[in-house]
């Protein structure tokens, strides 16, 4: 299992929830899953989240070195999260590794195939 999960850190960065609302297939609730659908079509599309996911990153870098370091990221991931999105063990996770992670863990949660998410 995915040590990272993409859908719950759009999750975090997008909306908070909201106490009983239900939640969609990737653990988002429909508030927060029509966050990310710019466009209103009821998917996420690629781009969709590729550029959620660009502003989640310059929202975390508050230091804006373009990486992050733990603490950074201590908001949405664990200790061993950042480490397996550490691929090249230096202590922080740069712009390349989180996009490369996060657009992974976006390919594996698009079950059909399709470019796309479904709530």
């Amino acid at each position: 299992m995915n040590p990272f999960k993409l859908l719950a850190l759009a999750a975090v960065l997008a909306i908070p929830a909201v106490g009983h609302a239900q939640n969609t297939a990737g653990g988002m609730t429909y508030e927060q899953f029509n966050h990310l659908d710019k466009d209103g079509s009821g998917t996420v599309s690629e781009a969709e989240y590729r550029a959620f996911m660009e502003g989640a990153f310059k929202e975390l870098d508050t230091d804006k070195n373009n990486s992050l370091s733990a603490a950074e990221a201590a908001r949405v991931l664990t200790p061993q999260q950042f480490s397996a999105v550490d691929v090249n063990n230096d202590g922080r996770v740069n712009r390349q590794e989180f996009m490369d992670h996060v657009m992974d863990d976006f390919h594996g949660n698009d079950h059909n195939k399709d470019g796309e998410l479904h709530p």
